[in-house]
């Protein structure tokens, strides 16, 4: 069996307030349910597709960063899934992440506890109704990634631009873009829907920064 190497998966979540969000603006928009994929092997060939397994992992690994004013903190999710070639193009995949999962890396103790408590609960991602996140990919036209993505079972039409490379043996993309948060109903502290102090706002922006290298 070929060994699948995942050198570097890592998302970025940058919520800058008071600060324009420098990564282009994804295109999001209403769809349908993205009916989900089978995971069954490491690798697989099924109607000339080649299937990737991932797993985060030490290095494979998805991470966010959240700010406000004066203040940021950071951590990881756990997620798996797969990514599918064909004829040395990206055709699909998905990842779901595991919400509950979701970890403060820059607190320790009781402030650790907290904010990972308050992350899972109905304040943002509500995660006892809703444990995991969906990324469902399409396709890739040479310029942008369309698929769709889903956070608390509202799921949007998505398109991304991204930079993918296939050669005979490695897979490699990177993509950097933003969304707007509260198209998912996360709307805590959100200054487009509550009359707030600045300096209680949290930015409607998230920004993704994604790299992922893999060996086929």
């Amino acid at each position: 069996m070929k060994k699948i190497v995942m050198s570097f998966f890592t998302v970025a979540l940058l919520v800058a307030c008071g600060e324009q969000n420098q990564a282009p603006k994804a295109i999001v928009s209403d769809t349908k349910s993205v009916q989900s994929q089978e995971t069954n092997s490491n690798l697989s060939q099924t109607d000339g597709i080649t299937e990737l397994k991932v797993v985060s992992n030490s290095q494979n690994t998805l991470k966010w960063t959240g700010s406000a004013i004066g203040k940021s903190h950071y951590g990881t999710v756990d997620y798996t899934g797969v990514i599918n070639l064909s004829n040395n193009q990206l055709v699909g995949g998905e990842l779901i992440m595991d919400m509950k999962t979701i970890n403060s890396e820059d607190l320790e103790g009781e402030w650790k506890e907290k904010l990972n408590n308050h992350l899972k609960n109905a304040d943002f991602f509500n995660v006892d109704t809703f444990p995991t996140a969906k990324l469902v990919i399409k396709g890739y036209d040479g310029k942008n990634v369309q698929g769709s993505l889903s956070i608390k079972d509202i799921t949007k039409s998505i398109s991304f631009p991204a930079t993918i490379n296939i050669s005979e043996n490695t897979f490699e993309g990177s993509a950097d873009f933003t969304i707007n948060r509260t198209d998912y109903g996360i709307v805590y502290r959100s200054g487009s829907f509550y009359d707030l102090a600045k300096d209680k706002i949290i930015s409607d922006d998230i920004a993704f920064s994604v790299s992922l290298k893999a060996s086929k």
